[in-house]
């Protein structure tokens, strides 16, 4: 199935598949482009009506989600459009900047490139990995890994099981997991992570607030040569090393760093930068 249709600005898009893939492409275009690949593709309900496109899949008896067949969904759209996808186990992958997101797999992986405004994304066990997010990004996942390369304004992340890496936090940026190791590299601002049995470790810590609390896990924190630091950290059975050269009290103004770490069983080791 191919479809076009006539956009000279950005649209919302809704899709809903169960297995599969669904892929968009955002850019300086002034035609929307369609295209619908696998066995049930005449099944699948189109329609596009006050700048809205939505593209819905069959619900047969076997799921919600319907056939057993997978669907491939491609959409080439103008940049910043809107996006809404929902799917059981169908992979979701943009290339280019699109605006405003939800996007929600059972299982099904999740591959972005820009987000120019919100962003929420949620998978039951599929790994999340996003280039760069300039508004506010939610996201949750049962056992998956997420990364976010950069990440301009406030930060939300919860995986039960999963992995988590940011490049640059340049908001305040929260992340939880059960068990995976979390890592930020640079922080710019107040970064909180938690884990249960999973390394922390923050390459950069520049200014602002940091947390970091675990069970038995292993706490590194880098700092700046210079950056004033108050630090409140705590292990039971770990060790404590560090080896920041003492600065004083912060001047007016200055950048500094307000520390908190605590672990049962792990080391703590704050390392100049």
């Amino acid at each position: 199935m191919n479809r076009e249709f006539e956009t000279h600005g950005p649209i919302e898009l809704v899709v809903e598949i169960g297995k599969g893939r669904v892929r968009v492409n955002a850019t300086e275009t002034t035609q929307t482009l369609l295209e619908v690949r696998g066995e049930a593709a005449d099944d699948v309900k189109v329609s596009f009506e006050n700048n809205k496109l939505e593209v819905i899949g069959p619900k047969g008896t076997g799921s919600w989600f319907g056939r057993e067949s997978g669907l491939d969904v491609e959409v080439t759209l103008p940049t910043d459009s809107s996006l809404g996808v929902r799917t059981g186990s169908a992979d979701i992958e943009s290339s280019g900047q699109v605006r405003d997101v939800r996007l929600k797999s059972g299982s099904g992986d999740v591959n972005c490139d820009t987000f120019s405004g919100s962003a929420w994304i949620d998978t039951g066990s599929g790994d999340i990995e996003i280039s760069e997010a300039l508004g506010e990004l939610q996201v949750k996942t049962g056992s998956g890994d997420v990364s976010v390369g950069s990440a301009l304004k406030e930060l939300n992340i919860s995986t039960g099981s999963g992995d988590v890496e940011v490049g640059t936090a340049n908001g305040r940026t929260v992340v939880k997991t059960g068990s995976g190791d979390l890592r930020v590299v640079t922080a710019n601002t107040d970064v909180s992570l938690s884990t249960g049995s999973g390394d922390l470790n923050v390459g950069t810590a520049r200014r602002g607030r940091v947390s970091a609390k675990g069970a038995s896990s292993d706490v590194h924190i880098g700092i700046p040569s210079g950056t004033p630091v108050w630090a409140d950290i705590n292990t039971v059975t770990g060790r404590i090393r560090s080896d920041l050269e003492s600065v004083g009290a912060p001047q007016e103004g200055q950048d500094h760093i307000e520390l908190q770490a605590r672990t049962v069983s792990g080391d703590i080791v704050l390392t100049q930068v």
